[in-house]
C-alpha cells in the first residue's frame, strides 16, 4: 500500500509537470519526499507497535568512584585579518565528582542519590569503599530493558474473547518503574509482610538469572533462567476473569515474564489462582496454581515465593520470541490516515507551484 501511494503520487507530479512544463526540480522534489516519508511513517509506526520493555534482574559486582577535579584553560589570542588581536583569559572548570556501581543486568549506572534518599556530592562519598557500603557487593539488582514484541501488534494471538478490558477499570499496570536505580518493585497488591516479601523476591529473581556461560558463544555468558517472576492480587473476591483480563491487558506478558495472579478471601487463602506466561512448559502454571491453592493461608509470603521460585527454577523454559517471526505487522489506521494526508499535501503544493510556473 505505502509503494502504491508513492506511485500514485509519482504519477500524478508527472502529469501536472508535462502538462505544465514546470522545473524538474519541483517534479523531482516531491518524489523524493512522499518516497522517503512515506516508508518512514511505516517504519516509525511498526515500531511503536513492537516494541515492548521486559525487566531483567541481576546483582551488584563493581563500583567507581571518581573524585571531583579542576580544569584549567590556557588564555587563547585571537587576531583578525587586520592584525587586531584580543585574548579570552584563562579559566578554571570545576568537575564535579562521579560514582557509579556495575551489575550483571545493566552494566555501568551512574548514581546520584543514595538507597536512602542522600544526594552524593563532592564531599560524600569520597573513596570507592564508602560508595560500595551504599550498595553491598551481591546486592539484587533489576533493569528495564526494550525488544521487539510482534505479539503485542497481533491482540488476537492471547485475546480472550469473553472478556471487556472496559469492565475492568482498577487493573492494576504492569510493573516497570524503575527505584533507586536498581529496583522494580515486582509484587502489585496488599500481601502481607510486603517489603519483606518485595526483598525475597527481588533476591529470587537475580539467583533465577545468575550468569551462566553461553553454549552458543563460548567465553561468553549469558541469563540462567531468563525469567521475571511477578506477583499480583487484584483484591478480595474477585472473580477469576480478572485473571484473564489482566493477562489482556498486559498483552500476555513480556517475553520472559512468569505472572502469578490471585485473589483472596477475608482470610487471606487462595480463592483463585491464575499463572500466565510464555514458558515452554505449560505444567509448570499448573503447579504454581495447586501449589498456592493447597495453601491454608498467604500469609507467610516470603515462603511462597521461595516455593514458587523452586517451580520455575525446575520447568521454566522460556519461549523464543523468534517463533513469532511469521506476524504480519499491519500499519494502523492512523498511520494511513497520516501518510494520505501528508501525500495529498505533497501533489497539491506541488501542483500550485508548477501551475504557477506556467502561469507566469
Amino acid at each position: 500500500m505505502a509503494m502504491f501511494i508513492c506511485v500514485g503520487v509519482l504519477a500524478l507530479v508527472l502529469l501536472v509537470r508535462f502538462a505544465t512544463k514546470a522545473r524538474w526540480g519541483l517534479a523531482l522534489g516531491a518524489v523524493l519526499v512522499s518516497f522517503i516519508f512515506t516508508p518512514l511513517i511505516v517504519f516509525i509506526d511498526c515500531s511503536s507497535q513492537t516494541t515492548a520493555t521486559e525487566v531483567w534482574s541481576g546483582r551488584v559486582i563493581g563500583w567507581e568512584h571518581n573524585e571531583e577535579w579542576d580544569e584549567w584553560h590556557q588564555p587563547v589570542t585571537s587576531c583578525s585579518n587586520d592584525n587586531v588581536c584580543s585574548t579570552t583569559p584563562g579559566y578554571w572548570e570545576h568537575h564535579d565528582a562521579t560514582n557509579y556501581i556495575k551489575t550483571t543486568d545493566n552494566g555501568r549506572v551512574q548514581v546520584h542519590v543514595s538507597p536512602d534518599g542522600r544526594k552524593l556530592n563532592d564531599k560524600w562519598p569520597n573513596t570507592t569503599e564508602e560508595l560500595k557500603v551504599l550498595w553491598p557487593y551481591n546486592t539484587p539488582t533489576a533493569s528495564t530493558h526494550t525488544y521487539e514484541n510482534k505479539v503485542q501488534a497481533s491482540y488476537s494471538i492471547f485475546k480472550h474473547d469473553d472478556i471487556d478490558l472496559d469492565k475492568f477499570p482498577n487493573l492494576p499496570d504492569y510493573p516497570e518503574a524503575m527505584r533507586d536505580y536498581i529496583y522494580v518493585d515486582r509484587i502489585v497488591g496488599d500481601v502481607i509482610n510486603k517489603d519483606k516479601s518485595l526483598t525475597v523476591l527481588s533476591e529470587v529473581n537475580s539467583q533465577l538469572n545468575k550468569p551462566v556461560p553461553n553454549p552458543e558463544k563460548p567465553g561468553k555468558s549469558m541469563s540462567w533462567k531468563q525469567v521475571n517472576i511477578i506477583f499480583v492480587n487484584v483484591g478480595v473476591n474477585k472473580d477469576p476473569s480478572y485473571g484473564f483480563a489482566l493477562q489482556d491487558k498486559w498483552e500476555g506478558g513480556n517475553k520472559n515474564d512468569f505472572v502469578v495472579a490471585f485473589s483472596v478471601d477475608e482470610d487471606n487463602k487462595a480463592v483463585w489462582v491464575y499463572s500466565f506466561s510464555w514458558s515452554e512448559v505449560e505444567v509448570l502454571k499448573l503447579e504454581a496454581r495447586d501449589y498456592i491453592m493447597n495453601l491454608d493461608n498467604l500469609n507467610d509470603f516470603p515462603s511462597v515465593i521461595k516455593d514458587v521460585g523452586k517451580l520455575v527454577e525446575d520447568k521454566f523454559v522460556r519461549k523464543q520470541f523468534a517463533d513469532f517471526n511469521y506476524l504480519q505487522i499491519d500499519t494502523s489506521n492512523g498511520a494511513w490516515i497520516f501518510i494520505w494526508i501528508l501525500n495529498g499535501l505533497i501533489v497539491l503544493v506541488t501542483s500550485y507551484r508548477m501551475l504557477n510556473d506556467y502561469r507566469f
